[in-house]
């Protein structure tokens, strides 16, 4: 039996993303021919490694034990690649990132943009959802890198802190709260506008309000923050989002703040990685750039 780590390459790519298609753009194959090589695999190795659901491949446990053994052999393969290569400045390859809403959306963006920019023959696979689904993605060795807002306890991923955010309840400028300064006991009849369940902003803030004895009452529920912000301005209650989301609204004074006594809202953001999957030189330079970056653009600001 002879495993090619061409065919590692295309099990690892359909593993990451789900799709034969987009596993064939990853590793420069046409549908046919990647799935051609992996079904060759699946012969070699004498079973199946993926199950259909809907129009994903999901990953079933012989698939699930094989995915860390081939990530391990493709890390050492491109640790041999960058050893020898002429320049060891020059980064090529691709890097699979899960992020949520808020860190996605208006953090790493920018910053894989400008890290491709300035490393032409890397491409940033960034895939932005909730903190639950990041973790899953990581967990799963489909991204191997994971910035989530809200709190990690599966104990198959390494979590360290990863800069910090403060959220901000808002509501329309003609809101009787609308930059007003609140007790909590105030707040008991409020209507709110969060994001759906697994969001880590929604969790932190849940928790956040609970430590003041509130049990927000949710009226209406939103997965992405331009939605939110939208029910808000028409009047459908108080929102939650990190103040990064909320700037330009609050510049343009389509919104205004309710500042909350004795709601603490200042959060982390966390960096994940599987416990089983070391970070590659690539990885490295691109946590490295992202630091540097958002200090750089934060001081801009």
């Amino acid at each position: 039996m002879r495993i090619t780590l061409k065919q590692l390459m295309i099990f690892e790519a359909v593993a990451r993303s789900g799709q034969v298609a987009k596993a064939a753009a990853r590793v420069n194959l046409s549908a046919p021919a990647t799935s051609m090589a992996l079904s060759e695999l699946e012969k070699q190795l004498d079973t199946r490694l993926f199950e259909r659901i809907g129009n994903r491949l999901q990953l079933n446990s012989q698939g699930a034990m094989l995915l860390p053994l081939a990530t391990s052999v493709l890390q050492q393969v491109d640790a041999i690649e960058l050893a020898f290569t002429p320049s060891a400045t020059v980064l090529a390859g691709s890097l699979s990132v899960s992020a949520s809403n808020t860190i996605g959306n208006f953090l790493l963006s920018k910053a894989a943009v400008a890290f491709s920019q300035l490393h032409p023959e890397v491409n940033i696979d960034l895939n932005i959802d909730n903190s639950r689904h990041v973790i899953r993605e990581v967990a799963e060795f489909r991204a191997e890198l994971g910035f989530i807002e809200g709190y990690c306890l599966d104990s198959r991923i390494d979590v360290s802190a990863w800069h910090h955010d403060k959220l901000k309840v808002f509501c329309h400028p003609a809101h009787p709260f609308a930059g007003q300064r609140v007790n909590p006991e105030t707040l008991r009849d409020a209507l709110w506008v969060l994001r759906e369940e697994g969001s880590g902003t929604r969790e932190y803030f849940v928790n956040a309000a609970n430590k003041l004895n509130l049990r927000p009452e949710v009226r209406y529920t939103f997965p992405t923050p331009d939605a939110i912000k939208q029910a808000v301005k028409q009047g459908a209650g108080l929102g939650v989002l990190s103040e990064l989301a909320i700037e330009k609204e609050l510049n343009r004074r389509e919104i205004n703040v309710v500042d909350v006594v004795g709601m603490q809202l200042e959060r982390p953001f966390y960096l994940l990685r599987h416990k089983h999957h070391s970070f590659t030189p690539l990885a490295k330079a691109f946590i490295e750039f992202c630091d540097n970056f958002l200090r750089l653009d934060k001081a801009l600001d």
